[in-house]
């Protein structure tokens, strides 16, 4: 059986996607250490990410948006050549 990839894309990157959500919400439930910390773990995993501001929120939204087109690809190209029919 053969994966859509283009299915996959979209699933995987709205998954993603709402992850982020949560993920970038988690912070205002966090003490002021553990935002400096995690601050400096979101800086690491999105090029550009200067803080919890909206220009970050937002390059960090298109860049998981991406790798979750990316896994698709990936992950959909491998299905697809070792279950051939």
């Amino acid at each position: 059986m053969k994966i859509n990839i283009k299915k996959l894309g979209y699933t995987l990157s709205t998954f993603f996607v709402l992850g982020y959500f949560v993920d970038y919400g988690w912070h205002l439930t966090m003490s002021p250490e553990q935002k400096d910390l995690y601050l400096q773990i979101l800086k690491m995993f999105y090029l550009g990410f200067s803080g919890f501001n909206l220009a970050s929120f937002i390059l960090g939204l298109i860049q998981i948006y991406i790798w979750g087109w990316l896994t698709a690809l990936v992950f959909g190209w491998l299905w697809n050549y070792f279950h051939k029919d």
